[in-house]
Formats: structure tokens, sequence, C-alpha cells
């Protein structure tokens, strides 16, 4: 959708040689893209468009799994950062990949000063 910060993240996207995202993603964008409908903001027929490109975006990431280890370690780092369990997931995923090292892209204050604490590379670098 074309928000705020939606050209960086495609330009970062088509620029990486590997994409990852945690599986409860999927679960945000979607019910994004509900209340948006449910908003008004999306006619019926651009919400099933975005459903769709969401699913052909989809199949080009990498999905990290939500385990209970993972919970686990979210709930570490939801205590230690104040985080929304979300967010704390979609951190404790990060943390977790460790096959090569990847920069966040998020315009979450929140979740970014966590990330930025750990020594994350953020994309903006700066909001």
């Amino acid at each position: 959708m074309d928000e705020p910060g939606s050209e960086i993240a495609r330009a970062t996207h088509a620029g990486a040689g590997f994409a990852s995202t945690s599986a409860i993603a999927h679960v945000e964008a979607s019910a994004a893209l509900a209340r948006m409908r449910k908003g008004a903001r999306l006619s019926g027929a651009e919400f099933e468009t975005a459903l769709q490109k969401l699913e052909d975006l989809w199949r080009l990431l990498y999905i990290h799994a939500v385990s209970d280890s993972l919970i686990r370690d979210a709930s570490v780092v939801a205590k230690e950062h104040a985080l929304r369990a979300y967010d704390a997931l979609h951190l404790a995923s990060l943390m977790a990949f460790t096959e090569r090292p990847l920069m966040l892209a998020c315009w979450d204050n929140e979740l970014r000063g966590a990330a930025r604490e750990r020594g994350i590379p953020l994309v903006p670098a700066e909001l």
C-alpha cells in the first residue's frame, strides 16, 4: 500500500538479495488490509488486489516460523524493551536469524529503538 515510507520499503526490498520476516507478518498485513477495507480506504476490488499482492510478495520471502522457543525469546525481548507482543516477536525473529546479517525495515519508533540498542541496522536509517 502507498503510505509514508512505501517507496523506501520497495526500493530496499528490490535491492536486497534476501528478505525475511516472521510468520506473524502475514496476520498483521491481512488485518491491516481488512481494516482498510472496513474503513472504506480500499474498495472491494482494491482489497482483493492488495491481498493478491500480499500473497505474491509472501512467496518471495523467507518466513521465520513462530515456535515455543521464539515465543520465550520474544517474551524476554518484550520485557527488556517494553515492546508490544508482535513487535517483540519480530525482533526475536530477526535476532534468531543468524545465517546472514539482516537489517530491520521498520517505521515504528519503539521497535526501532529496541533494534538500535541491539546494534541492528535500520531502514530507513533515520525517520
